[in-house]
């Protein structure tokens, strides 16, 4: 499946260690920069949603951001497949 700019993707969010004290702080500034957020993991300090290509380099300068990648699929192969 291709990805075009009017399709939100996947996205991982890295908040900086200063700031994950302040996680809501930065989620609402992601927010405010056009990320749809599905969860917040402040244990380990990501913020994983979507949100469209064009908005990546924005979100990417939210006070607290350290890092902004793709999201990355996993599927385990069917239990009687040979990767076992």
């Amino acid at each position: 499946m291709s990805r075009t700019d009017d399709h939100p993707v996947g996205i991982v969010v890295s908040v900086d260690d200063d700031h994950l004290d302040g996680i809501d702080e930065v989620v609402a500034g992601l927010r405010e920069a056009g990320m749809r957020v599905d969860a917040v993991h402040d244990t380990i300090g990501t913020v994983t949603g979507t949100a469209d290509p064009a908005s990546l380099n924005t979100l990417g300068s939210v006070p607290g951001v350290a890092d902004v990648e793709p999201a990355r699929g996993y599927q385990q192969p069917p239990p009687d497949s040979e990767v076992q």
